[in-house]
């Protein structure tokens, strides 16, 4: 090896191991389009399950409860969906995490409680299901993976199932 590749070399080597995340990103497979629409469904997922969890630990309304038991159990289905049209398509499954902003709502839900917390609650959930319904939708029609793409689009119809439920709860506890 001459003296130009072995500099060339440690100085690839340097910046995989000073920038870990490009390194992998470089080597995941399927696209850049791909990966983030599977990261940004997981966080969807995730999201909407803890502020479940939340809302059955602090409120007493019957309907939210009963709303925040079905998105404990849509979103685990939609989850280990996800999971699954991620391994069929041979990409590496989505981290079940959350995004900084959906953190901050859920920080932000669990500061209140009583009428403030159920009032929150309904309008983090419209906001976080239209924008499901956003990227779900964007996916479904010009995503390049047609395993992962094939359920971006069997997904949209419970999303707008819980958008509808959403609305109408939120409709009902801003009523005199």
């Amino acid at each position: 090896m001459t003296a130009a590749s072995r500099i060339a070399a440690v100085g690839i080597l340097t910046g995989a191991l000073l920038c870990p995340s490009l390194a992998l990103a470089a080597a995941e497979p399927g696209s850049r389009q791909t990966r983030e629409y599977l990261q940004a469904s997981a966080q969807s997922d995730q999201f909407e399950i803890l502020e479940a969890i939340a809302v059955l630990a602090e409120s007493k309304n019957a309907g939210l409860r009963a709303f925040a038991e079905r998105m404990i159990e849509d979103h685990r289905r939609s989850a280990s969906a996800l999971r699954a049209a991620a391994l069929r398509a041979g990409l590496t499954p989505p981290e079940m995490s959350m995004s900084a902003d959906q953190a901050m709502m859920l920080g932000a839900l669990q500061g209140v409680t009583g009428a403030a917390f159920d009032k929150l609650y309904a309008q983090q959930q419209s906001l976080a299901h239209r924008s499901a319904l956003a990227v779900e939708s964007l996916y479904a029609t010009s995503g390049e993976n047609a395993d992962v793409r094939g359920f971006a689009g069997t997904i949209l119809p419970l999303i707008e199932r819980h958008l509808a439920m959403v609305d109408a709860l939120a409709a009902k506890s801003s009523a005199p």
